[in-house]
């Protein structure tokens, strides 16, 4: 039995197997890691065998998770560097970044991490407010904790209200996650003597978790209700109300350790402690807050301990008074003075980090504007010039890729018997059904007139599909709709880059083919 420091994660959107993932994802959170090792490779060779690779995504996440709570950083952080390349999405984008930002915090590596993080951010900033993008923000709470940024973690969790009012299984975890950063960060400004804003921070924890912990739960959320319910007992006890807070936690610590949920139940031991310290039942209270600390040493979560000491100082301040006691508290708050003094020069990294990642998101707008045909919205010739240069050399070694080369049949007599404006349409036309049917690692490219050019990253079999479906797409489209009488055909060339071969090479082949295709009547390919 493993115990997990961190909050529960929701996954990305997952496929029709998605039942292969939850499993895996339920056994995590529970700390069952070395059971979610061994699904979790058959689980993804299945998704993969019938195609659902939302859901093998899925599972690799999981896979990540656990070598990132069994402390395996540099495999997980390999497993991370896979997931942001196989991302599709801009918000799927975003929350590999943030997954790795996690890993490379917890490395140490807090400049890498902290990049990863704002970039997450920057993505977001444009991503539609639906689960995915929710999914992300929740990625992006735990290195935040990590690190200490509360101010972003507090950001990253909420969650609007009515969007998630459907999902109760979804609001509890955001709201959850939430409250938890919000009782850690309270907790850390007490310690510093900032105690008019820890108490705001309090109320705000109160006010959030006190409907979830009222409310009778459905079976499956009684421990999600559990956990709430011990967060809600530490802030209570905080601002007064000990008697009611001893009772919730006594019962949250129950829940939680019978679902194995050891790490979640350092919070009830806490409270419990917190409470039984304010009746002046000194002895259990340091057996409940001992408890709290000794289950954050076994997860790994360092800076968890650091508050839970802290406590425990308070208490040995409180139960035996004097000198030596109170030089210890002493002690304790300037070395918290210290990691606080040391968590602002983080939240200034981070600020110079987004500084960064806007500018070179700038440039690379403005790069890729630089490379994109403005008729077609396709690549353009230097794009396609540029992609040329990178096939074949040393520092890209020979990879999986063909070229498809595509050119208008009679494209003259379109712009003669028609208009130059029809024509303009026929190749915005030919444009959209190039990037309809080419993939995300494809790269479809407008480099002459009417000359385009797709680099396909597949096997030759893949690739002659893919561009059979262009030239049957193309071919059947309704043209009578642009222009009476219009007709439009394409014939294409095909090659695949071969051990060896330059990108030159590989042009000249495509090209080979194409001429064959246009000497063969037109209308066709040739590979």
């Amino acid at each position: 039995m493993g115990l997990t420091s961190a909050m529960l994660v929701p996954l990305a959107h997952l496929g029709p197997l998605g039942h292969l993932a939850v499993h895996p994802h339920r056994l995590y959170a529970h700390g069952r890691f070395g059971e979610v090792l061994d699904l979790v490779d058959e689980n993804e060779w299945i998704a993969d065998a019938f195609g659902d690779r939302d859901t093998a995504r899925g599972v690799l996440q999981i896979r990540a998770y656990v070598l990132t709570e069994l402390g395996r950083y540099t495999e997980a952080e390999t497993l991370g560097r896979e997931l942001l390349r196989r991302a599709t999405s801009r918000a799927g984008k975003a929350k590999a970044s943030a997954d790795l930002a996690d890993v490379l915090v917890r490395m140490g590596r807090l400049e890498d991490g902290l990049h990863l993080l704002a970039t997450a951010m920057n993505i977001l900033e444009t991503c539609p407010r639906n689960w995915r993008y929710f999914s992300a923000m929740s990625s992006v709470v735990e290195p935040a904790r990590w690190a200490e940024l509360y101010e972003l973690s507090d950001l990253a969790s909420r969650a609007d209200p009515q969007w998630l009012e459907v999902d109760p299984n979804r609001r509890v975890i955001m709201d959850g996650q939430r409250a938890e950063s919000l009782l850690e960060w309270a907790l850390r400004l007490e310690h510093v003597g900032c105690l008019d804003e820890a108490g705001a921070r309090y109320r705000d924890v109160i006010a959030l978790t006190r409907p979830w912990a009222d409310l009778s739960a459905e079976p499956d959320l009684e421990s999600d209700r559990a956990l709430v319910s011990a967060v809600l007992a530490c802030a209570l006890v905080k601002v007064g109300e000990a008697t009611q807070a001893r009772e919730m936690a006594a019962s949250a610590i129950s829940t939680l350790r019978a679902d194995d949920r050891l790490f979640d139940a350092r919070l009830a031991h806490l409270a419990y402690g917190l409470a039984l310290r304010s009746a002046g039942e000194f002895q259990d209270a340091a057996r409940e807050l001992t408890a709290a600390e000794q289950l954050c040493a076994l997860a790994g979560a360092p800076r968890h301990r650091l508050i839970f000491q802290f406590e425990l100082g308070l208490l040995a301040a409180e139960a035996a008074p004097g000198p030596a006691t109170t030089q210890l508290v002493s002690a304790l708050r300037a070395h918290a003075e210290q990691l606080w003094r040391l968590r602002l020069d983080r939240v200034a990294m981070l600020r110079q980090a987004s500084r960064r990642v806007q500018l070179e998101a700038a440039h690379a707008t403005a790069d890729a504007a630089a490379q994109t045909d403005p008729l077609t919205q396709l690549a353009n010739r230097r794009a396609f010039d540029r992609r040329m240069a990178e096939l074949g050399t040393q520092d890209s070694p020979t990879e999986e890729v063909c070229l498809l080369l595509v050119d208008l049949d009679n494209f003259k007599q379109i712009n003669d018997g028609f208009s130059h404006a029809v024509g303009d349409t026929v190749l915005r036309e030919i444009g959209y059904a190039l990037r309809s049917e080419s993939r995300v690692s494809d790269l479809p490219a407008r480099f002459g007139g009417d000359e385009f050019g797709v680099f396909l990253a597949t096997d030759l079999a893949g690739a002659t599909r893919i561009a059979a479906r262009m030239r049957t797409v193309i071919r059947d489209r309704d043209w009578h709709m642009v222009a009476l009488g219009l007709h439009v055909t394409v014939s294409m060339g095909l090659a695949p880059l071969q051990p060896g071969m330059t990108g030159e090479d590989l042009f000249a082949a495509a090209d080979k083919q194409l001429y064959a295709a246009k000497r063969a009547g037109r209308d066709r390919l040739a590979a």
